[in-house]
């Protein structure tokens, strides 16, 4: 997978005796290996709020395949 985006940033200042404007623009990109028993069909993102979320749905093989691992207490 393959999440890739832009990013811009800009400021404007206006007072007595002078003015400034700063801009900033860059690309991104990053790759993500994704584990076997994902049902790419059905795979959703949303973006909200500056949180990027990913759902990847497993597929049924993938559902039939539980483990259970026991877990003790001290």
């Amino acid at each position: 997978m393959v999440l890739s985006g832009e990013k811009k940033a800009e400021d404007e200042r206006r007072e007595a005796g002078y003015y400034r404007a700063e801009r900033y623009y860059g690309s991104f990109s990053r790759r993500i290996p994704l584990p076997s028993g994902v049902n790419f069909d059905k795979a959703k993102a949303s973006f909200k709020n500056g949180v990027l979320t990913v759902e990847l749905p497993k597929t049924e093989e993938a559902r039939r395949m539980r483990r259970k691992i026991e877990v003790k207490s001290a």
